[in-house]
């Protein structure tokens, strides 16, 4: 990289060294009776021409060889060449003449000029060929007219003998300050045609990069340097249309003095626009009291463009170049500091910069005939151009991808949230569940304790008037009964309480000493001795689950086969079959009791639900059965018939893969 701004400023000093004092022009003539157009092609006519100030001579004053030559250098401008106390403005008019001399041929010619300052009558061989604008020795008379003309000449007795008249009454500097060529009309056309190919390609790339960062500032409206790139680009555009061939009087037919406003305006605005996209592209290394001076400064010059004289809005122009040079080391500044601090993408904008900043130097030195070199503004923009999008895309790039990462990690907060509301949607299921249940258990288990302490009350009360012995033992028998139900309604609930609170507590399981102690708990219930059991345990493997959620199951089911066993019948049985295989236990007690109706069986698990008033139940039984089995990720199916008895299958899964 270095080498590369080396070898490019290298080549701009190298360039100035055909400065002011060379060229093909001296004394006045061009000699080129050994020029080969096909071979050599234009030349350009630049040296010293001779220079009349205050004079507008004939071409008939030349024939007198006897008259006193000056000489000024073209292209310049001709406030060096004019006394002292008039060349601050550079008003007035002047005579230029060229001679050329031609080889013998009478080959058709095209003289070209870009601008003369500001307007001038061409003169060849003698006659008038053209007036651009109105040449005149008054302000008042002189019409400015700035456009690029080619002239068709052909050389009389093998010479061109070229006089202009230049008049100037509107621009602080004056006369041929643009370089003038002279070729073949072929030559000359086609370089023109190239010429403003070239300037309508860069303004079409312009054009279209303006759109292209609008259109993208419209779907990210927070990216504000998007819509001051476009602004940028755009003003640049109008800029390429109005300068060199000014290719807008071709297009658009308008005046040399509003291209040149366009001119003028579009350079006023560039800076601030610049200076606006840097802000936003570099927000924290760009300071914002900055662009407090730049706006106000640059508007007042937009100011002058809109509204004033010509002569008004081009004066100042040497000042805003001081101020151009100014924001431009400030903006090196920026960049740098923002290379430095290693924001994203600065070091690759801090070299587009760069290039552009050499380019501007050298145009202004071309423009201000310091050296003479080319036009290099419009390669170093597209190079700063070309560096801006490539910069934007890789933070377009970043900005994607960053996205796609944020929104990858949202999707999966978002499954994850979606679990979680799953799960909280099942929390509160089950928390309105437990809500309705513990209101009902609430409800029903304090009238079932209610009632039996009001028939305990009852009976002491009645005891105490009581003097046989006889009814008193009967008194303390219905006690006893009413102190048993009130003792199983409470051990109930303890086991509905731990079923709920408490966590699994995984042991091995022997199944036959679970139910041997559960008839051994059951033996003295009413009417126990009077049931045969059948007990038929297979358990061919090692079972995993929670001892104590297993007893309450199988204490549970055996309580209900013989509080509802049925007394008419000769022969009462419980039959309890236990098999375990295959990581599964089904345990299934059956009986020939009182039955339940089919109407009942859908809501036989429901909280305090009783199929009958034969016994006075509390109706938690079964819901405890079939809460505890599904704690156990168990499941329960029921059979029944009204007389014949019951049958309830529990299976359940060994749970020993959770320790």
């Amino acid at each position: 990289m270095k080498k590369f701004f080396s070898g490019f400023i290298f080549l701009l000093l190298c360039s100035g060294v055909f400065a002011k004092n060379k060229g093909p022009v001296n004394n006045g003539v061009l000699d080129l009776r050994n020029w080969n157009w096909q071979k050599d092609g234009p030349v350009k006519l630049t040296g010293t021409w001779e220079f009349y100030w205050h004079k507008f001579y004939s071409p008939d004053f030349f024939y007198d060889s006897s008259y006193t030559r000056h000489y000024a250098f073209v292209p310049s401008f001709w406030n060096d060449y004019i006394p002292q106390e008039t060349n601050e403005r550079g008003f007035g008019y002047a005579t230029y003449r060229l001679l050329i001399l031609c080889k013998p041929a009478n080959e058709q010619l095209a003289l070209k000029f870009l601008t003369v300052e500001s307007a001038y009558r061409l003169f060849v061989n003698g006659k008038e060929i053209m007036n651009v604008g109105n040449a005149d020795t008054t302000a008042k008379g002189t019409i400015a007219d700035l456009r690029p003309v080619i002239i068709n000449v052909t050389p009389e007795n093998n010479k061109l003998d070229i006089v202009l008249q230049v008049s100037n009454f509107h621009n602080k500097v004056g006369g041929l300050w643009d370089v003038a060529e002279l070729g073949t009309i072929e030559q000359m056309g086609t370089k023109m045609i190239n010429n403003i190919s070239v300037e309508l390609f860069v303004t079409g790339c312009l054009f279209i990069s303006a759109i292209y960062y609008l259109v993208l500032f419209l779907y990210f409206r927070n990216r504000y340097v998007l819509i001051f790139l476009s602004c940028v680009c755009f003003i640049m555009c109008v800029r390429s249309f109005v300068m060199g061939e000014m290719s807008v009087i071709y297009i658009f037919k308008v005046s040399g003095d509003f291209a040149r406003r366009l001119e003028f305006i579009s350079l006023y605005l560039s800076i601030p626009a610049v200076s606006l996209f840097s802000y936003h592209l570099f927000p924290k290394d760009f300071s914002k009291k900055a662009l407090y001076f730049i706006i106000p400064v640059c508007a007042i010059f937009v100011a002058l463009s809109l509204f004033g004289s010509y002569y008004v809005f081009t004066y100042p122009v040497r000042y805003y170049e001081t101020i151009i040079l100014m924001i431009a080391a400030y903006g090196l500044y920026v960049y740098i500091r923002a290379a430095i601090y290693k924001r994203q993408g600065s070091l690759l904008f801090l070299t587009g910069f760069l290039i552009f900043l050499i380019t501007i130097i050298n145009d202004m030195l071309y423009v201000n005939l310091v050296m003479e070199t080319v036009p290099l503004f419009y390669v170093g923009f597209l190079f700063f151009v070309v560096t801006l999008s490539v910069l934007l895309s890789r933070q377009f790039s970043h900005n994607l991808y960053d996205l796609q990462i944020a929104n990858k990690k949202l999707s999966d907060f978002n499954e994850d949230l979606g679990v979680m509301n799953n799960k909280v949607n099942e929390k509160n299921e089950e928390l309105k569940k437990i809500n309705q249940e513990l209101d009902s258990f609430v409800n029903r288990t304090s009238h079932d304790l209610r009632a039996p302490l009001h028939s305990v009350l009852g009976i002491i009360e009645a005891a105490r008037e009581e003097t046989n012995q006889k009814d008193l033992e009967q008194y303390f028998s219905m006690q006893e009964k009413t102190l048993k139900r009130m003792n199983d309604l409470i051990n109930d609930i303890i086991d509905f309480s731990k079923n709920k609170r408490l966590r699994l507590d995984l042991k091995e399981i022997d199944f036959a000493k679970l139910v041997e102690n559960a008839l051994e708990d059951h033996s003295f219930m009413l009417n126990a001795q009077n049931i045969h059991k059948n007990i038929n345990i297979k358990q061919y493997e090692k079972f995993v689950s929670d001892p104590r959620r297993i007893s309450v199951v199988i204490n549970n089911l055996i309580s209900n086969a013989i509080k509802y066993a049925d007394p008419s019948k000769e022969q009462q049985e419980i039959t309890i079959s236990i098999t375990v295989a295959d990581s599964m236990a089904v345990i299934e007690v059956a009986d020939n009791g009182i039955g339940i109706e089919e109407q009942h069986l859908d809501k036989i698990f429901t909280l305090f639900y009783r199929a009958t008033s034969r016994t006075t139940g509390s109706g938690l039984g079964l819901y405890i059965i079939k809460e505890t089995v599904e704690k156990l990720n168990g499941y329960i199916t029921i059979s029944s018939k009204k007389g014949k008895g019951t049958v309830i299958k529990i299976t359940v899964p060994d749970m020993g893969h959770a320790l």
